[in-house]
């Protein structure tokens, strides 16, 4: 469905490459140069790791300010689309925050195209600061942040994270998907790991993956845990509820990661709750009349 774009190394081998997309890819086939090519496909990535890492910067700000990110991003994406100015077209979209970026493509697409142009520019330009590594560097950062929340939210239940078990929800870097690739849950185990913090991990989709284990079972995984971490937005976490989680857990702590939960019905029931931009859940939180 998405247009694909041709790189040749001459002209005949872009014509019989164009040739064959057109017989499967519906959304327009286009050629050029070996690295244009490329230099396209590595910036379209690098385009939306850096619109991820200004959400997520954003959401830093939000927690600081004790504001909710959420309710900033539906205020800023609020603008209209006037395709009638384009010069002038005031539409934003800003991006979604989260507790890290994974995958195949992001992690990597970012560091490629900074890398070639490093390696093999032909005139390279002395910039104080590249703005595209900047992201990629907040965006690994992030589920170290989730690490520094759950920190928090166990100080301000009496606990501490040394010695603390963590039941953290979600292995797979996507939704409702199996994919693991480069999962930011995989950060935050080993950070939490580093702070002499214990972990179970459930996935529904995730099955295994190298040198941990991963559950099926979401009361086995929460069972005895002192907090819950939400690392990836799969649809079965939102059914979660807070009086099935005093029963399992040993701390009403709870970090979501992909604003899963609404903070108010936990915080409500005595919950300690953080998550990524929520600094009004921090305040806590009150119930709007």
């Amino acid at each position: 469905e998405y247009p694909k774009v041709v790189g040749g190394i001459d002209a005949e081998s872009a014509r019989v490459a164009m040739e064959m997309y057109k017989t499967i890819v519906k959304g327009g086939v286009y050629t050029t140069d070996i690295t244009s090519a490329e230099v396209a496909k590595t910036v379209e990535n690098a385009y939306r790791d850096v619109q991820i890492a200004f959400a997520n910067e954003v959401a830093l700000l939000c927690e600081s300010f004790g504001v909710d990110v959420y309710d900033i991003r539906k205020y800023v994406n609020g603008l209209p689309d006037d395709p009638s100015t384009p010069h002038a077209n005031p539409i934003r979209n800003m991006h979604f925050p989260g507790a890290g970026v994974g995958g195949h493509c992001l992690p990597k697409d970012t560091w490629l195209l900074i890398n070639s142009y490093r390696e093999y520019a032909e005139k390279t330009n002395p910039y104080p600061t590249s703005v595209l590594a900047d992201a990629r560097h907040l965006n690994d950062w992030m589920p170290v942040h989730m690490a520094d929340l759950i920190e928090s939210g166990l100080k301000e239940a009496g606990g501490e994270l040394k010695g603390s078990r963590i039941g953290v929800l979600g292995y797979a870097f996507l939704e409702n998907s199996d994919d693991a690739r480069n999962s930011p849950s995989a950060t935050l185990l080993k950070e939490l790991e580093k702070r002499g913090a214990t972990f179970r991990i459930h996935d529904p989709f995730v099955t295994k993956d190298s040198g941990y284990e991963i559950s099926q079972d979401l009361d086995d995984t929460l069972k005895g845990c002192d907090a819950v971490a939400i690392m990836t937005k799969h649809d079965e976490y939102t059914s979660l509820e807070p009086g099935k989680l005093k029963q399992l857990l040993s701390r009403n702590v709870i970090v979501d990661g992909r604003n899963v939960l609404d903070p108010v019905i936990f915080m409500d029931d005595g919950f300690v709750y953080r998550g990524v931009g929520k600094g009004k859940a921090m305040k806590k939180l009150e119930r709007k009349v």
